[in-house]
């Protein structure tokens, strides 16, 4: 058995699948995290709890998900997201395509997931997976990034660059980024890279920064 970078003992090998779910986790805040197949089988997990929460956790959340979506109510058949918070912890779905879902265990009284870091699980464990996200998805491109920040006596709260390919590429902050998906505790830039390419820089309360066009990033 291998132990994951967040400190739970495995039971199964580490994968590109454990790699995404794992910085799902660090960006969300997540416990836990689990890709669950429509029989409530989960393909990888990765965070904090044994695989034996992970796995009961994701095929009972699955098997609500599926009651929500045969549920003879208006709507219920679409529900793409599901979030229920319990005394002790936090517990969220999210709906794939062929039946597939995320299954996200989050502290207690969590009730928030980042939908760009959620985004971007989404599209690459997909890609991974061979499965098609419908078309409005597809096109959120949402990606986390690492930022540098100048140096000097005073404290900097804009970035300078960012790191790509394995080195700092400096970018132009050209103004704010006033956008209605943003809350008050994020911040947002409109930044230009080195490339040319203007894209979009939010820095999100649990401190992830995320650009809006990762396409951009390997321009």
């Amino acid at each position: 058995m291998k132990r994951l970078r967040r400190g739970a003992l495995r039971d199964q090998s580490d994968s590109a699948f454990s790699a995404i779910l794992a910085r799902l986790c660090d960006d969300s805040g997540a416990l836990a995290a689990a890709l669950v197949d429509a029989e409530g089988e989960t393909v990888d997990y990765a965070g904090l709890l044994t695989p034996y929460e992970i796995k009961v956790a994701a095929a009972e959340w699955r098997l609500v998900l599926a009651v929500v979506h045969e549920a003879k109510v208006p709507g219920f058949r679409h529900v793409g997201e599901l979030t229920v918070r319990s005394g002790r912890r936090t517990f969220f779905m999210a709906a794939m395509p062929d039946g597939y879902a995320i299954a996200l265990c989050l502290p207690r009284r969590s009730f928030l997931v980042s939908p760009r870091a959620l985004t971007q699980a989404k599209r690459e464990l997909a890609h991974e997976a061979g499965l098609i996200l419908p078309a409005g998805r597809s096109q959120a491109t949402w990606a986390r990034v690492q930022v540098r920040f100048p140096g000097g006596p005073q404290p900097q709260r804009r970035p300078d660059a960012v790191w790509l390919n394995g080195a700092w590429s400096p970018i132009v902050i050209l103004g704010r980024y006033q956008d209605r998906d943003l809350s008050r505790s994020e911040r947002g830039y409109l930044a230009q890279l080195a490339s040319g390419a203007e894209v979009f820089l939010v820095r999100e309360p649990l401190g992830a920064w995320f650009v809006d066009n990762a396409a951009a990033l390997s321009a």
